[in-house]
């Protein structure tokens, strides 16, 4: 696929007239979580909830091997009993399984005065919405003096309820638009260590754990799934302006085409010119941008009211903000983003269209995919 073409080559979406800034990042749509019983996010009378890190506390045991082990919890402030309990709960949860792991590892007693060590602490916390609050656990291991190995686990508590919340609350880590942020987001932290992500790979990575903030959520992956073995535990920022669940991409599929000018080409009998396709369903927006008788370039992306952020994948992973008419489901492109001249197709022009290609009418779904 061409890095950039079409429109975006000779002009229509460039920068200046495509407003490439991006938007002031947003939250989501409200969630919809699991209905249950209540439970107050905040104690009565006291300030937001926080997550603040706990005292240290070291341990050194011969139990089932020789090992020094270090661990700070988390610590959930500021919200009920039953809340602050179950965090609590969860974080140690986390702890024992990474230590279960650790044990397992080990091979026999270390020579001399070698020691093992485990170390867990709280890496990125955030309370998003003062509803859910999110931790990812860092742990740091070392086995009989070997170099550190560094590993992560996440949970999220939504504080209505008290219970654990998934991923798919709020977003769909499946999905080729949530793919297309990772790899672009990687891509603009310029991490030397990291390789290009390819959204289309079905050896893809997911991440091994998970936060959240008010600007989005983070995604922490195993060290050689998404870099080298130098890396440390690989981290991505997805600002929610860039990110949807599969619930608010779900519905009918509604398409539109835009154009430029359509000239007839006698000495072929074909049309030519250049086409943009738009396919929207619910959040999600997919553009198809192409030259007749060319190759084009696909856009992935998720809309906030009348905005949304659209990613091309390859070269610099080049990020977009699409405007709109209208917040509906079957929004129609502010044409003057595309440049002079631009209107949706008539139905002569996609007449014509089809003539050209010699076959139905496409679509930027079709296309691209989902």
């Amino acid at each position: 696929m061409k890095k950039i073409v079409s429109v975006l080559a000779s002009g229509a979406l460039v920068l200046g007239t495509f407003a490439l800034a991006p938007p002031a990042l947003a939250a989501p749509p409200e969630v919809r979580p699991p209905v249950a019983s209540p439970v107050s996010v905040a104690a009565a009378g006291s300030t937001s909830p926080r997550i603040l890190t706990g005292a240290k506390k070291t341990t050194t045991t011969d139990k089932p091997n020789k090992s020094v082990q270090t661990t700070r919890l988390p610590v959930l402030q500021s919200s009920s009993t039953t809340n602050r309990k179950n965090f609590t709960a969860y974080a140690n949860e986390a702890v024992a399984a990474e230590l279960k792991a650790f044990n397992a590892a080990r091979k026999g007693k270390c020579r001399g005065n070698t020691s093992a060590t485990f170390d867990a602490r709280p890496g990125s916390t955030g309370v998003y919405k003062g509803r859910y609050a999110s931790v990812t656990m860092n742990f740091s291991l070392h086995l009989c003096g070997a170099a550190a190995t560094s590993k992560a686990r996440s949970f999220t508590v939504n504080l209505k309820t008290g219970k654990k919340v998934g991923i798919s609350t709020f977003v769909s880590q499946n999905d080729i638009t949530t793919k297309m942020a990772v790899a672009n987001n990687f891509a603009a932290a310029k991490n030397k260590c990291l390789g290009e992500l390819n959204p289309a790979s079905r050896d893809f990575p997911r991440p091994i754990a998970w936060d959240l903030s008010a600007k989005g959520i983070r995604l922490h992956y195993a060290k050689k799934s998404a870099g080298t073995g130098t890396c440390e535990t690989p981290t991505v920022l997805l600002p929610w302006t860039e990110v949807a669940t599969a619930q608010d991409m779900r519905g009918a599929v509604q398409n539109r085409t835009y154009v430029g000018t359509l000239t007839y080409d006698k000495d072929y009998a074909t049309y030519r010119g250049e086409v943009i396709v738009t396919s929207v369903q619910g959040r999600k927006v997919t553009v198809f941008d192409t030259f007749l008788f060319s190759d084009g370039a696909c856009l992935h992306g998720v809309r906030t009211g009348t905005s949304a952020i659209l990613s091309q994948f390859g070269g610099d992973n080049t990020k977009f903000n699409a405007r709109f008419k209208d917040t509906s489901a079957n929004p129609k492109f502010d044409t003057a983003q595309f440049g002079k001249g631009w209107h949706e197709a008539t139905a002569t022009e996609i007449k014509n269209i089809v003539r050209t290609v010699g076959g139905p009418m496409f679509t930027a779904h079709q296309v691209c995919g989902s």
